[in-house]
């Protein structure tokens, strides 16, 4: 079972000194580097263009599904390459994208040179100045901790960074343990398989991998930002739980709210509870607002360091609007207003663990409730009873509200946002000839596929000629659907709508590397005015012939607290200046 941040928030000022902190590339990305995730689709866009004589850029929009299954499909096709999503693809694409050692120390440099700190890296600097955190490891490459380090102590002596080259001083410092000490270890891509790698550095490496295994024998660690995928790390974290006083403050692995952990890192928190250690998965939003979180339970910071880390926090402020146009074309936008949406959802608190652990609940009690778990407890929607009857296992409760505001629309990671998106999504559908599909963090609706023939689909027929079919050379069925995704823009929620075609999901790679091509040649013509009758048919089917409608996530009286919207059809329109 998970345990809340908040819970940790309130033990963690005692044990901060003795607790060890491991980071890995999610707490970088908010400081503008690109994660190991994005790092090695570049390296396959750069070999794959490379090796087909494509130009580079026609391939630089990698969060194009269509392009991705291409070039991933290149790789499948060659049959000696890793696994799709593997641990060892970073490695073996980055040596294959760049064979010079030099090369590769060019490409980190340039992908980490413009990074900046952020709100939690300033409060991490803020808690080494206080001698609260006094040990960090990192497998990042880029300078972010040394950064924070240099601007908390006005000495360099005052703390120390062991990288490659300072794995004995590293260890030295360590034993000392009279400053800070920040370990750069580097994870696998030192590794035996990285042809170009000497074994001087990959004995350096050991060293700095021995100050992380040595530390773990009268220190706990928490884990923030990193996966877990490099094997070396985790294989020593393993080899830790066997001896007696290790983690003897505990392992706290900390993940994105609503993500699940790696079947190997929960297998690792698994093994150190039935060693007898405290090993919690904690959920949080990002990385920046677990430590604004974090940093609230010390009550001896001063003053001067809290006016230091507010001093360049930047707030988003409204910039002023260009002139109203004047000019034609008149151009439409596919975003509805959101008139009114839940300024509420029902608070349970109860001992349920990680947003896993309250989707597993749900559909073990088949209950219908919408939910996710928050720091205050499962926050969702959908009848009183229901919630009761999911989380009785967890003993004694308590009923509250929770308030939702704008913040809570304003981020696309939020797990909140994903949450009311997914009851407007319901809400759209009830008592239509309707259906939904969630696919990653994407939500849509589409025609149900045994009532196609009701007459509310009819202008969309006449306008596609067909709404459904078979993928040629395939068994998968498409249908067009409707994304539903909401932005928070100048202050006011609105609905974008997006149109497109969805299919059954594939078996088979190889008839997965088919949808694609097709959806692409079936939407290439949606231009302008076919796309505007498009968007038309699908507001007829939402909205009727009403300009505006109130709808909710259930029918009402449910005896709990209901997701309502109010929805106007009039989308935005606009003239150049």
């Amino acid at each position: 079972m998970a345990i809340s941040l908040s819970e940790f928030v309130k033990f963690y000022p005692l044990r901060a000194s003795s607790l060890g902190w491991l980071f890995g590339a999610g707490s970088s990305v908010s400081a503008g580097v690109p994660s190991a995730y994005d790092l090695t689709w570049d390296f396959k866009r750069r070999i794959y263009c490379a090796e087909q004589s494509y130009p580079l850029h026609l391939f630089s929009n990698l969060t194009d599904k269509g392009i991705r299954e291409q070039i991933q499909n290149y790789f499948d096709s060659q049959g000696n390459c890793p696994a799709f999503d593997s641990p060892e693809e970073y490695s073996y694409y980055f040596e294959r994208a760049f064979s010079s050692p030099r090369d590769r120390s060019d490409y980190i440099a340039k992908q980490t040179s413009g990074m900046q700190l952020t709100y939690g890296h300033k409060v991490i600097g803020i808690l080494m100045k206080n001698s609260y955190i006094n040990l960090i490891f990192t497998t990042n490459f880029d300078k972010a901790f040394e950064n924070v380090a240099s601007s908390n102590f006005q000495k360099l002596e005052s703390w120390y960074a062991a990288d490659l080259d300072g794995g004995d001083n590293g260890i030295k410092f360590f034993q000392n343990g009279k400053r800070p000490l920040i370990v750069k270890l580097h994870g696998d891509y030192f590794s035996d398989k990285i042809k170009n790698t000497t074994e001087e550095l990959q004995s350096q490496d050991k060293k700095l991998r021995d100050i992380l295994s040595i530390s773990l024998d009268t220190n706990g660690l928490c884990v923030m930002g990193y996966s877990g995928r490099d094997k070396s790390i985790i294989d020593i974290l393993q080899e830790s739980l066997i001896k007696t006083n290790s983690f003897s403050n505990g392992l706290f692995w900390f993940i994105r709210s609503g993500s699940q952990p790696l079947p190997e890192v929960q297998s690792l928190i698994d093994a150190a509870k039935k060693h007898g250690k405290q090993a919690e998965i904690i959920e949080i939003e990002t990385f920046d607002t677990a430590w604004a979180d974090i940093i609230k339970g010390f009550d001896n910071i001063s003053h001067e360091d809290f006016e230091n880390l507010n001093q360049h926090y930047h707030r988003i402020n409204n910039q002023p609007l260009p002139d109203v146009g004047k000019k034609y074309p008149l151009l439409r936008l596919n975003a509805i207003p959101i008139l009114e949406y839940p300024a509420t959802a029902r608070l349970y608190k109860c001992n349920a663990g990680n947003t896993k652990e309250v989707t597993e609940n749900i559909l073990k009690s088949g209950s219908k409730i919408l939910a996710i778990r928050k720091q205050s407890g499962v926050v969702g929607f959908g009848p009183d009873e229901d919630f009761k009857n999911t989380f009785k296992d967890y003993g004694d409760y308590d009923t509250g509200l929770f308030q939702i505001t704008e913040k809570d629309l304003m981020y696309d990671d939020s797990a909140m946002k994903g949450l009311i998106t997914a009851c407007l999504q319901k809400a759209l559908i009830d008592n239509k000839p309707l259906r939904s599909s969630k696919r990653r963090n994407r939500h849509f609706i589409f025609p149900d596929p045994k009532k196609l023939s009701d007459p509310i689909f009819d202008s969309l027929k006449s306008t596609l000629t067909t709404i459904s079919g078979t993928v040629p050379r395939s068994k998968l069925t498409w249908v067009i659907a409707l994304e539903v995704n909401i932005q928070y823009v100048l202050s006011k929620p609105l609905l974008v709508l997006t149109p497109t075609v969805i299919a059954s999901k594939a078996s088979e790679r190889s008839e997965s590397k088919l949808v694609a091509p097709f959806v692409k040649e079936f939407m290439a013509k949606w231009y302008n005015q076919k796309y505007d009758t498009i968007l038309n048919s699908w507001l007829d089917v939402l909205f009727g012939t009403n300009k505006e409608i109130t709808i909710t996530a259930y029918q009402r009286p449910i005896g709990g607290v209901n997701a309502s919207f109010t929805l106007s059809r009039t989308t935005a329109f606009t003239r150049i200046n």
